[in-house]
């Protein structure tokens, strides 16, 4: 283990380096050219030596039990990410599993960001596949926890009403609410008739809603009111008391936002959420 921590201070020490150079290159084309490579190189230095710790444990034939409950195999997972989110300094992810299939959800920087995290699931051990639903591009309001909080745009209407409709059903953390009960329900809308109904909405709402990449096998598809609820409670953000309420009440504000694919959702929801989808018939408004 000693050389493992050699290996990663040495890294640390490389991708400093390596920063120093990029914050002195000149402000020409060129130079913002090697910064951006630097800031790359930096980032990959970073990648690997938060990932030493574990690959020298699998070297050693040490190897977690694959066969344990998805509460322990979530648990594993954070774990495990946790040095790469801090090294890629990027947002603390969601993850949830089913079946030994990780579900993660969150906001990265950058597709690289994303695929590094999916890559890190994917090896820890127990998980069988991995759905992700990571959206590249920090949106509104968010940054890289290093850089602390930037000004941003106001929100768009669609949003304020979404989340208005989750602060009047009980939901304390009303943006974390509609994320989780947006990424559930897209999801199970299928592929084209979700794009058509995303289309109806503002950039900052579908990033919220982002459907998911998957690797490796995929959860079980969402068929009722009690997995849609399950799903968002297991994604963050809603209380289990009003739990019910803030999922209804938020997908009954989707379909207000969107009427003109209202009946063409329904006609592809299985019958429990196609009732909770058409119960929302009325106008939600701020």
């Amino acid at each position: 283990m000693s050389i493992t921590k050699r290996i990663v201070q040495t890294a640390g020490l490389a991708a400093g380096v390596v920063g120093i150079v990029a914050a002195a290159a000149p402000e020409t084309s060129l130079g913002r050219s090697a910064r951006r490579v630097a800031r790359r190189l930096a980032r990959d230095i970073r990648y690997v030596a938060s990932s030493m710790p574990g690959i020298t444990y699998r070297l050693s034939g040490q190897r977690p039990d694959p066969d344990v409950s998805d509460d322990i195999l979530a648990d594993r997972i954070r774990s495990s990410i946790g040095p790469l989110e801090k090294s890629l300094d990027i947002p603390h992810v969601h993850v949830m599993v089913e079946d030994h299939v990780a579900i993660v959800h969150g906001d990265v920087p950058g597709v690289d960001d994303a695929h590094a995290i999916t890559h890190a699931i994917m090896s820890v051990s127990g998980v069988r596949g991995v759905e992700s639903h990571l959206h590249a591009g920090l949106i509104a309001g968010d940054t890289r926890p290093s850089h602390g909080a930037a000004e941003s745009p106001p929100p768009s209407d669609a949003l304020l009403t979404l989340l208005a409709a989750a602060e009047r059903a009980g939901a304390e953390h009303p943006r974390a609410a509609v994320h989780a009960v947006l990424c559930g329900f897209a999801e199970r809308v299928p592929d084209n008739e979700r794009e058509q109904m995303l289309a109806h909405l503002p950039i900052d709402v579908r990033a919220l809603a982002g459907p998911p990449h998957r690797h490796g096998e995929r959860p079980p598809r969402i068929k009722t009111l009690e997995q849609l609820v399950g799903a968002a409670m297991a994604e963050g953000g809603i209380e289990r008391t009003r739990a019910t309420e803030i999922t209804t009440a938020i997908v009954a504000a989707l379909r207000a936002l969107v009427p003109d694919e209202a009946d063409d959702v329904a006609a592809v929801l299985p019958a429990e959420l196609r009732a909770v989808w058409q119960s929302g018939s009325s106008a939600v408004t701020r």
